[in-house]
């Protein structure tokens, strides 16, 4: 009797062990469930956190893409309305130097005219400037001092070709009687020194010529004994001398041909 109530114990004590086993393990299975339940909550809420962030990044450096975007935009427009500001106001400027600063040309010559002349006034006509030479020596613009209705004498604005640099640009004035009074020089580009060489040695050989009677107004070189109307060319200043020449030839043209035709 004994014997089998010890056994019965062993039995149920088995049994009671099985069972504790068992419910070990079916608690070691549950956290084990639990504890990766909780791994994975916790890694989704890691990788929901991670894209949080890397969404707030991407809306900052956007945002931040944006402002420099705008910051440049606006520095740009401010510089293009400053730079046109500048523009027109140095155009304004420059407008209003020019307008004070600026000389008629007409005025200069028409003024050189009247004192040249001691008359009441000169008048441009552009009649007296249409007889050219040819296309290189031409006049450019005639002026005609008057003291009242009568005319005293002419003012012949002479381009002459033929010059080292180019052209000589001369006032040629010849008074009624055709008598070349004087000659002065408007412009010229010559090497320094090259035309006032010509301009002492020759401008006295024109002036007191009488354009009405004159047959010939000729540039010669080399030549000792000279004819009326001939001017020597001055030595190693030949082209510049040619310059000069056919300027005042040209007004003599002019001159010439107008009292022809009146």
């Amino acid at each position: 009797m004994t014997d089998e109530l010890l056994k019965n114990a062993s039995i149920s004590d088995e049994e009671t062990n099985k069972t504790v086993g068992e419910g070990a393990v079916e608690n070691a299975a549950t956290e084990n469930a639990e504890n990766e339940n909780t791994v994975t909550e916790n890694a989704v809420a890691e990788n929901n956190a991670t894209e949080k962030k890397a969404e707030s990044t991407q809306s900052v450096e956007n945002d931040s893409s944006k402002g420099k975007k705008k910051f440049k935009l606006g520095d740009v427009a401010k510089c293009t309305i400053v730079l046109t500001v500048i523009a027109l106001v140095a155009g304004l400027l420059l407008g209003i130097v020019n307008w004070v600063t600026y000389v008629d040309p007409d005025g200069v010559i028409a003024e050189k005219c009247t004192t040249q002349f001691g008359s009441e006034t000169s008048v441009k006509d552009e009649k007296l400037a249409s007889y050219d030479y040819d296309k290189n020596n031409y006049i450019e613009s005639c002026f005609v001092a008057k003291n009242g209705e009568e005319i005293v004498g002419y003012c012949y604005y002479a381009v002459g070709g033929g010059a080292k640099d180019g052209s000589i640009e001369l006032l040629v004035f010849i008074d009624k009687d055709g008598i070349i009074k004087e000659i002065t020089v408007y412009e010229q580009g010559e090497t320094a020194g090259y035309f006032d060489k010509v301009e002492k040695a020759n401008k006295s050989k024109y002036v007191g010529l009488n354009a009405k009677t004159i047959k010939k107004l000729e540039l010669v070189k080399n030549k000792s004994e000279l004819e009326e109307g001939e001017i020597s060319a001055v030595s190693s200043a030949t082209y510049t001398s040619t310059g000069y020449h056919n300027a005042v030839a040209a007004a003599v043209y002019a001159y010439r041909t107008y009292i022809s035709e009146a």
